[in-house]
């Protein structure tokens, strides 16, 4: 289950920080003082996966500092990583009894899950940046399966984002059932009486959707852009 709750995170995490990565880029080409960042993809994707690396470190030593020893509210900021931990250790029987151990060991995977994450989209953003100037820039076609891509990414961005904003809703109540998730819900937050979990239904609802209206914008883009060289040929 917690490798569901990583891949939600991912998703939702991943739906911020593209658009971010997409502005860096694009603010390469017209400020100088971004292009230590933008002139060299190794270096942008190590300089933005450390980032992540760094971020969940400083975070999680100011949590070590506030809840040390006991560390049971730092766990809430593990969320999957802590879930994966205590999920290894009771299915291997081993129990410590020193929780600020098992915060660590959730600390180190967090850290560099998120940092690989980070590389991950730092090396997506790069190429899809890379495939938009290059059309724009030069009139090269960029394949049907491509625009497919992008297309699919854009989609999960905007419901990324769509559902971020539908989390930051104000709770009504701290000991009642919370449903998460637009369109469809597929999580349920059950405060003080548990029962939290995924809801299969909304899980694949949400993931047609996605797929769906990708499916339906790349679709539209190689009309454009099939109408746009008939143009051209015509006239020529």
């Amino acid at each position: 289950m917690w490798v569901l709750y990583l891949l939600s995170h991912i998703w939702l995490s991943g739906s911020l920080l593209l658009p971010l990565m997409l502005l860096l880029r694009w603010g390469g080409t017209k400020w100088k003082g971004l292009r230590w960042l933008t002139g060299n993809k190794k270096r942008w994707v190590l300089l933005l996966g450390g980032y992540g690396f760094v971020k969940v470190i400083g975070v999680g030593m100011l949590l070590w500092v506030k809840y040390f020893p006991e560390m049971v509210g730092g766990f809430d900021f593990l969320g999957w990583a802590g879930v994966a931990v205590w999920s290894v250790l009771n299915a291997l029987h081993i129990h410590s009894g020193y929780v600020a151990i098992e915060f660590l060991i959730g600390l180190s995977l967090k850290a560099i899950v998120e940092g690989a994450v980070d590389c991950g989209l730092a090396a997506i953003a790069w190429w899809v940046y890379g495939l938009l100037r290059r059309e724009a820039e030069t009139n090269l076609r960029i394949i049907a399966m491509e625009r497919y891509g992008i297309s699919l990414l854009f989609s999960a961005c905007a419901f990324g984002i769509a559902n971020n904003l539908y989390f930051w809703r104000p709770a009504k109540c701290y000991d009642c059932h919370r449903p998460d998730g637009i369109p469809f819900t597929f999580f349920q937050e059950g405060g003080f009486l548990g029962d939290s979990g995924f809801i299969w239904t909304g899980v694949i609802g949400d993931s047609l959707v996605m797929l769906v209206l990708g499916f339906v914008l790349g679709s539209v883009w190689n009309k454009l852009v099939q109408r746009h060289l008939n143009s051209h040929i015509t006239t020529g």
